[in-house]
């Protein structure tokens, strides 16, 4: 199981409404969200199945390149003795190509959601430290190593874009590079905890340490689209995109586990 951080931009709202939002937000995306049955295409073809390779070592399948969906299927199904309307039954199609009947979410991101235990991730403007709209959750004593903010004040789970310092966390996450890579430089352990590999280009880290701050592994926007590393041009589109946003647009950081 793996835990990354993320946006949620939501439209504006009271705070006691954000929760409720928040889940209808990120249930199009719950990994275990059942959808109606569709053609899953696991692998292109036999050849690209590890599974076929597998079976082809244990000699349940004939050891030979010219082995098509139609002969795996009928030595797989009559092994497991699996009929049409099982779970794992393997089908061919009218082109015979090999696929799998499944209720899988084909956009599940997530399974569950929780309090990161490195504390809060965002900050607030200063003057905006008793305003009721602001997310502040309750933790345990955070662990000095894991937590990249430590010590530093007006920190938030989130809140109205209007209240959130964007260039703050920017900036102090370009200090923290910046002393990381010097402490690293003279001798020290390297630089963990973040979501890039260090280099030995100094002015580098700090650039990617200003660009990650804000937006975190992914980004779900108003619109109700999912952006994340794995898209090009992620960091750039994603900043510029949580800058412009209107100042009572809701944003709030989320730990998603999957």
């Amino acid at each position: 199981m793996s835990k990354y951080d993320m946006l949620v931009v939501l439209p504006p709202m009271p705070p006691e409404r954000y929760r409720k939002a928040l889940i209808a937000a990120l249930a199009p995306y719950h990994s275990e969200l059942e959808v109606p049955p569709y053609r899953d295409y696991e692998p292109a073809d036999p050849h690209s199945a590890y599974w076929v390779r597998a079976n082809k070592e244990r000699g349940i399948l004939p050891d030979r390149d010219r082995l098509g969906w139609a002969e795996v299927a009928d030595v797989m199904n009559s092994r497991t003795g699996r009929t049409p309307g099982d779970d794992g039954y393997l089908h061919v199609d009218e082109t015979g190509r090999g696929y799998f009947l499944t209720t899988r979410n084909p956009r599940g991101e997530w399974d569950g959601l929780s309090l990161r235990i490195e504390g809060p991730r965002l900050l607030h403007r200063p003057d905006a430290i008793a305003d009721p709209r602001l997310v502040k959750h309750l933790y345990a004593e955070v662990p000095q190593d894991r937590d990249l903010l430590g010590g530093l004040p007006d920190r938030c789970d989130g809140g109205p874009r209007g209240l959130l310092d964007f260039e703050a966390l920017r900036a102090a996450h370009e200090r923290l590079a910046a002393a990381r890579h010097d402490a690293w430089a003279a001798g020290g352990d390297e630089p963990y905890d973040w979501p890039f590999r260090f280099t030995e280009d100094r002015a580098r880290n700090i650039a990617r340490a200003r660009a990650t701050a804000v937006p975190g592994h992914a980004l779900l926007r108003l619109d109700g689209s999912w952006t994340d590393h794995d898209d090009a041009g992620y960091l750039p589109d994603a900043n510029a995109y949580l800058d412009a946003l209107a100042p009572e647009a809701v944003v709030l950081d989320v730990c998603c586990h999957c």
